[in-house]
């Protein structure tokens, strides 16, 4: 039997974010005869991941940063590389990228395998400049969409150093097909009244989603359609302001904050439609579930988010902060059940066919044979 080669994720957190929770969904379909997956994160207090992946015998490692570049962390991961012989380290987001390339050129590693997740143009310009200096570190590149190939080609010259992939972010279909069929009634558990709509909105509470935007945009919808609540779920530091900004403009009856939901997915399976006013995107893995669920997208014209939807085809496209254009698609999808429909239906046939977490999975792994391979002659 080939033995196995052992291959280490790196990621600045374990929390809920769309990265990490990639992670997460991956753990069914990895390749346990060929590799020996072992995952690591910096920042101890974003642990809430860390029980997936023990429950899938998963080894975790905290490296235990206490401040921005700590010398510590870096010997530590360098330890940890050795110590665990470390074939291929994948590294996740630009700040644990940073720190795990310096490490492996202190280490065996025979391959640094990067994902970005996100466009260049709305990293920190110092986060830019150190993600600039170290990426020529990089054995590969996967990139999330075609847009955020553009956004490193734009910011770094290739020239085929390092390899450069796109592998979209994918859904694990087989279970949100479960979800689909248990689908269940969420009325009663956030007093939503019989005859009200119901909007969704997942993501973290961080300036980027623009949950400003959503409000605004809420305060319009009621203002002509009283019968319809939005559940936002997620957490993070925006969330406490957003509160306060539903009771300012009033809207407070009409808008629920679920805050962290292990169960998002059976929310958004029960909307009548899911909304993403992002200023930045890469791939959004909710706006993935959201359409694997047959639940109707209204999102941005954003990142990647065009190179899945198609606007009035299989979603509805707006232009990023432009709260009177998500306030007038919702309205139009509330009006119009076949439209919503037809935009279900598509949307379903599209993300079965070209976002599955078991494809991203299968490509990724074809990179890690590629590295190795060059590395071992």
């Amino acid at each position: 039997m080939t033995q196995r080669r052992k291959v280490l994720w790196l990621i600045k957190g374990l929390g809920l974010g769309g990265a990490e929770k990639l992670l997460s969904l991956s753990l069914p379909y990895i390749d346990r005869d060929k590799y020996d997956y072992e995952v690591a994160y910096l920042l101890p207090w974003k642990n809430a991941l860390v029980d997936d992946f023990q429950r899938e015998d998963i080894p975790v490692h905290c490296l235990n940063q206490s401040r921005p570049y700590d010398i510590r962390t870096l010997w530590r991961l360098n330890r940890l590389l050795r110590n665990e012989n470390v074939d291929v380290l994948h590294v996740h987001l630009p700040y644990s990228g940073i720190m795990g390339r310096i490490a492996s050129r202190m280490s065996p590693v025979k391959a640094v395998v990067y994902t970005e997740h996100n466009l260049w143009q709305r990293y920190h310009k110092i986060t830019s400049l150190f993600n600039k200096i170290t990426y020529r570190w990089n054995d590969a590149v996967i990139a999330v969409s075609n847009e955020v190939e553009h956004s490193i080609r734009d910011n770094y010259s290739v020239n085929g150093k390092p390899k450069l992939d796109v592998i979209p972010n994918g859904v694990d279909i087989a279970l949100l097909e479960n979800v689909m069929a248990r689908k269940r009634d969420i009325r009663p558990e956030f007093g939503i009244p019989a005859d009200h709509a119901i909007v969704v909105h997942v993501a973290n509470f961080t300036p980027k989603k623009r949950h400003c935007d959503l409000l605004e945009a809420v305060k319009l919808v009621i203002n002509k359609n009283c019968k319809v609540t939005f559940i936002l779920v997620g957490q993070g530091p925006l969330q406490e302001k957003t509160e306060a900004d539903a009771r300012r403009l009033g809207i407070e009856d009409n808008v629920v904050f679920a805050g962290f939901r292990a169960d998002a997915t059976d929310i958004m399976a029960a909307a009548d439609m899911f909304v993403l006013p992002s200023q930045f995107e890469g791939m959004p893995v909710s706006m993935l579930e959201a359409m694997a669920l047959g639940t109707p997208v209204i999102a941005s014209r954003v990142g990647g988010i065009p190179e899945v939807l198609e606007d009035r085809l299989d979603g509805i496209l707006i232009d990023a902060m432009e709260p009177g254009q998500l306030a007038d698609s919702v309205l139009r999808l509330l009006a119009d059940q076949d439209l919503r429909a037809t935009l279900s239906d598509k949307a379903l046939i599209k993300v079965r066919q070209k976002f599955s977490i078991e494809d991203m999975v299968r490509s990724t792994e074809s990179v890690y044979d590629q590295m190795l391979k060059k590395a071992t002659g």
